[in-house]
């Protein structure tokens, strides 16, 4: 079943309906739904599109497997048998009459650079001298995001300035990832969502006429589960040094949020765990952030783990890999592992990825009281309170601010919490402030009296978030 990327697909088809030749970029980590997303929109132009999935076979193999798409679309003769490299390929589409549009669809082209070096000067040849001046849709799509960047967006290589359009592939919101689920509460969707984060692949995993409880020892905590060995699997196939990466995301996960934490716990030098950290971020497992407003304040740098699999992975399962591999069975490990405050306490910090999400989206359809210009966590000194503080999310322009709490546990927001996030007002330094309250269960009685018909202050409930 097919859900949701209506944005992309319309995106798609109106690249189809131009009158000229465009190249797009289809890029994204994997699992993110790319060849998905391609394969329905081949499929309501059949006739018309040649789709290709290159591997890491020889050139010739993969020009024989492509013209066997390319005779069925065009109809041609036996002549494209005989084809073995793209140079003929090139040239026979040139000798080629094409009245109608066509679609040329290439999914993990970077496999084709990797094994001859000169695949994208020759490609760059042909679009120049033929592609160009056809009926043609050509996509290229991958998910090596460093081959991809140097082959596009570095000046001093063929392809640069060729590709006429870029799609950089997103995982789904929380919103998005609830038509998965249709016999889930919006408080089971969050749930969900906060152990599998957007990709549709692992959500499609999740059956919602299971328990979470059944959903997870099935898919995460059994060895037969397709996620139980999935963030080994992504790091072998996205990268080499696998074991410092993991060192890494462990130092993370274990509370280390300083390049210097990170540092101290692997013991390796910092302008190669920089490094690396910046290859993390690229897949889009961690996550580098400095508090907004304060870009240029790069010593205020922390990173997190992005990614909600990989969060939930190194906080419920890797630690017990050994136990999980038969010596406990994996309901019994749900039981003892999975307490109501361990999962809401992992939930919780995921809640302010939701949060931030929702304000995106109000920012996005001019739903906020002002222009924002920046969202994102702050944290540093309270110059009125003499502390170190930390702000959930705030979004902000020059002279305006909504500072928001966000609270994911079994109580209402009380009035301790809210004189402590109206203490944080000073911290923002705004002409203006607003106060958002993103609470799983309200406010308590006295702060609705507190906050009652005054406009600066807004409460939304789990309820609110999927409205």
């Amino acid at each position: 079943m097919f859900i949701g990327r209506k944005k992309e697909l319309k995106f798609l088809e109106d690249l189809y309906t131009s009158k000229r030749f465009e190249m797009l970029i289809m890029h994204g980590r994997r699992r993110v739904g790319k060849s998905f997303l391609l394969a329905h929109f081949a499929s309501h132009h059949n006739q018309n599109t040649v789709f290709f999935t290159a591997d890491k076979g020889s050139e010739k193999d993969n020009v024989k497997r492509f013209c066997i798409e390319l005779k069925r679309v065009l109809k041609a003769g036996d002549f494209l048998d005989s084809l073995e490299t793209w140079k003929s390929v090139y040239s026979f589409i040139e000798s080629t009459e094409i009245s109608r549009r066509i679609n040329i669809i290439i999914d993990e082209f970077t496999y084709l650079y990797n094994s001859n070096p000169a695949y994208d000067s020759e490609l760059q040849n042909a679009i120049d001298r033929i592609l160009k001046n056809k009926n043609i849709f050509l996509i290229l799509c991958g998910s090596e995001v460093s081959v991809i960047e140097e082959l596009f967006d570095n000046s001093t290589k063929p392809l640069y300035g060729r590709k006429t359009a870029d799609l950089k592939l997103q995982p789904f919101t929380y919103k998005e990832a609830k038509a998965f689920f249709p016999k889930y509460s919006n408080e089971e969707v969050l749930t969900v969502y906060s152990i599998l984060g957007g990709m549709p692949l692992y959500l499609s995993l999740f059956d919602d006429s299971l328990s979470i409880r059944e959903n997870i020892i099935k898919n995460c905590l059994s060895t037969t589960g397709y996620l139980f060995n999935e963030i080994d699997t992504l790091l072998r196939m996205e990268l080499k040094e696998t074991f410092f990466y993991k060192s890494i995301l462990l130092a993370i996960n274990s509370g280390a949020s300083t390049l210097n934490e990170i540092k101290t716990k692997i013991g390796e030098d910092g302008a190669k765990i920089a490094k690396y950290i910046n290859v993390l971020e690229n897949l889009g497992f961690i996550k580098t952030e400095t508090p907004a407003g304060e870009k240029n304040k790069a010593r205020n740098t922390l990173y997190s783990i992005e990614d909600n699999y990989f969060a939930f992975y190194f906080r419920f399962i890797y630690k017990h890999l050994n136990m999980l591999n038969g010596l406990i069975s994996p309901a019994i490990y749900y039981s003892k592992e999975f307490s109501t405050d361990n999962l809401n306490t992992y939930i919780g910090h995921r809640f302010e990825q939701i949060c931030s999400q929702f304000l995106k989206e109000k920012a996005f359809n001019g739903e906020l009281p002002f222009f924002a210009e920046e969202i994102g966590r702050w944290w540093g000194n309270n110059p009125i309170e003499k502390r170190q503080e930390e702000i959930d999310i705030v979004a902000m322009n020059q002279e305006s601010a909504i500072i928001c709490e966000c609270k994911y546990t079994e109580k209402p927001f009380d009035e301790k919490e809210l004189s402590n996030l109206q203490a944080s007002a000073p911290c923002i330094k705004r002409k203006n402030n607003f106060f958002w309250i993103f609470s799983r269960k309200g406010v308590s009685s006295g702060v609705k009296k507190k906050i009652h018909n005054q406009s600066n202050y807004k409460v939304f409930t789990i309820k609110d978030l999927f409205a």
